[in-house]
């Protein structure tokens, strides 16, 4: 296992998803003669999601971040998942996975992993109309597709003034 194939299992790990990581040990444990080190200690773990976690973190500890490819090679990983779970995932649940996987990554800073939070963000204000949620809608699948991101959210022009709007939704209805 690759460092990078190991930071991609921990961020699907912390975001809820093990069974990824399951397959590539059952695939691996059938597979490598001799298995590697880093497969045994997974396997002999189980089921556990922090024990899973505890062994990649201090597989992971073993070298310098710096040679870790987070921005092209675990970054790629994470988009081919969010390309898989399309389908089986609302807008809503794939936005908040994405901005789960930047905050987790600890690049959530740096692009193309501030993209994905980005995108997190921006959903609630689509989906409010603050920004033109078509829009929203067709970058996210560029983005998903093609790894394209336009990043730019035209916001809508509202016919009722910020505050009236605020104000409109603490009145009481009589």
């Amino acid at each position: 296992m690759t460092y990078e194939y190991a930071v991609y299992f921990r961020l699907l790990l912390l975001s809820g998803y093990d069974g990824e990581l399951q397959e590539y040990i059952d695939t691996a444990l059938e597979n490598q003669d001799p298995v590697s080190d880093i497969v045994l200690s997974l396997s002999t773990v189980g089921a556990d999601n922090k024990k899973l976690l505890c062994v990649l973190n201090e597989y992971i500890r073993k070298t310098d971040e710096s040679e870790i490819d987070y921005d092209t090679t675990v970054f790629g990983l994470i988009l081919s998942f969010l390309r898989k779970k399309r389908s089986e995932l609302s807008d809503k649940e794939l936005t908040s996975l994405m901005y789960c996987f930047a905050c987790n990554s600890g690049r959530e800073h740096n692009d193309p992993w501030h993209i994905m939070l980005t995108f997190g963000v921006l959903y609630e204000d689509a989906v409010l109309g603050y920004v033109d949620k078509n829009n929203y809608l067709h970058e996210l699948d560029l983005f998903l597709n093609d790894g394209v991101c336009l990043c730019d959210y035209p916001l809508k022009t509202c016919k009722e003034p910020f505050f009236k709007r605020v104000l409109s939704r603490f009145k009481c209805k009589h």
